[in-house]
């Protein structure tokens, strides 16, 4: 059990009630240490994986006597590994995440921060690695998944950034593609408002890369149905843009427009078996929580 952080992120409360599941990749992931998933390295373990030839060398206690009595042939028998998970929790702080609507009582950003908090303390207290990456139009903070001293690390730079800049994921997610990077869960936290298309790319090139993928899509109320109740000045948050209008002439074909993103989104994220969760900022953190461990869960192979 990790020992308590003073930091405001992370709230005994929700996380006295999420269930009792492990955050876990649903592909195969790879590792330093051993633990509790499966590895697509071969070792010395319970289940049963192939044979190998033997060569000159090899410890003959693995050796597959009856494939031996046979055959007489020498095969060693190999098994699955299992190792730690290496998650790396990739947190939107571009400007547009400071939005706060009248129904809302946190931020996007503060609201992204809690979850992204909670995680690393399930993950690291499930005795796996968790890293982080802040990013808006590119990366600002990156941690390396690790074990020591990292939630109060990890705490410390999402309670000290500020929201600036556009989004992009793209880059943002670029430290994830080098060949030095070991393969993991990528927990993508943002209010994904960008073109599918380019969130779409950046998930293709983190799983190219081999790793597996959630995307937890964070909004405030007034995102999902426009619910402003006068006319308002609309200002782009990542922009110079501003709009003054009368809400509920838009209303109607702005909710049509949110339909067709999220179906996009669920789209995208179906076909790529990644886990997909979607919360607002009004609803308690540990809801779309316990929604993604079940996501992670389901379908697991």
């Amino acid at each position: 059990m990790l020992h308590a952080t003073a930091s405001p992120l992370i709230r005994p409360a929700d996380l006295a009630r999420l269930h009792s599941l492990e955050v876990a990749a649903r592909l195969v992931v790879e590792g330093l240490q051993t633990g509790a998933h499966r590895s697509p390295h071969k070792g010395h373990s319970v289940d049963f994986a192939d044979h190998r030839q033997y060569v000159a060398g090899d410890d003959i206690r693995h050796l597959d006597w009856k494939v031996l009595g046979r055959s007489d042939r020498l095969v060693l028998k190999r098994y699955e590994a299992e190792t730690d998970l290496g998650c790396t929790l990739a947190v939107d702080g571009s400007a547009s995440m400071s939005y706060q609507g009248e129904r809302a009582g946190l931020t996007k950003y503060r609201y992204a921060s809690i979850l992204a908090a909670s995680l690393a303390y399930l993950v690291l207290g499930q005795q796996d690695r968790a890293g982080l990456i802040l990013f808006d139009e590119q990366a600002s903070v990156e941690y390396k998944p690790a074990h020591q001293s990292q939630l109060e690390r990890i705490c410390r730079a999402l309670e000290a950034h500020v929201p600036k800049g556009g989004t992009d994921a793209v880059k943002g997610l670029e430290h994830l593609l080098a060949p030095s990077v070991r393969k993991g869960l990528v927990i993508l936290i943002s209010d994904l408002i960008a073109d599918p298309q380019a969130i779409t790319s950046a998930i293709d090139r983190v799983r190219r890369r081999g790793h597996d993928c959630a995307l937890v899509w964070v909004l405030d109320p007034d995102e999902t149905d426009l619910g402003v109740a006068t006319v308002s000045r609309f200002e782009d948050l990542e922009g110079t843009d501003t709009i003054a209008t009368e809400p509920r002439a838009l209303r109607a074909a702005y909710v049509e427009e949110v339909a067709k993103h999220r179906l996009e989104l669920q789209k995208a994220a179906r076909s790529r078996a990644c886990a997909l969760v979607e919360c607002t900022t009004a609803e308690p953190a540990h809801l779309p929580l316990n929604r993604l461990l079940v996501a992670l869960h389901a379908d697991k192979r």
